[in-house]
């Protein structure tokens, strides 16, 4: 079951001062909606600075929120929350999303619109994981021939 990308969401007070710190840390600035959200990234790893959760969240964007919903309630009756589908008039836009919270109470929420599903997002997501191990493989100094054996073998293959 494809989980889309899982992004943990900061409630930030000053954007501008977090998207700061988090660049100083490495990360750059991949996303951003002017005065309300910034997404980071670093290798694999994203991070969404938003001014206007409630709560720090874990976001799974992109993935089959029914299908996640479906098997989480098999496994645990009683989850919180209900999937819903939004029409192309809501104010997030068409899709469909689901919030619930784990056994500590950590807000979770899955989320996805159309764009985040077929074949062309499939192909976009697998060409930036290939651009992403590529980067990671030079930060952890992987050699020129370990990086040549990458590109000959698999990006020029299967990367854009």
């Amino acid at each position: 079951m494809d989980y889309g990308v899982i992004c943990p969401c900061l409630q930030v007070k000053d954007l501008a001062a977090s998207t700061e710190f988090y660049e100083s840390l490495g990360m750059e600035v991949i996303d951003e909606l002017e005065g309300l959200r910034v997404v980071l990234k670093n290798g694999y790893f994203r991070l969404a600075l938003m001014t206007f959760l409630d709560e720090n969240s874990l976001n799974f964007r992109g993935a089959d929120v029914f299908a996640m919903h479906d098997r989480a309630s098999k496994r645990l009756p009683g989850l919180e929350g209900e999937p819903v589908r939004r029409g192309p008039d809501h104010e997030n836009g068409e899709g469909a999303s689901w919030a619930t919270r784990d056994p500590d109470g950590n807000h979770i929420f899955l989320d996805t619109n159309p764009n985040d599903l077929g074949a062309a997002n499939q192909e976009s997501r697998i060409a930036e994981i290939l651009a992403d191990t590529e980067r990671q493989l030079k930060v952890h100094g992987a050699s020129a021939g370990c990086l040549r054996a990458f590109r000959d073998g698999v990006l020029s293959k299967y990367g854009r």
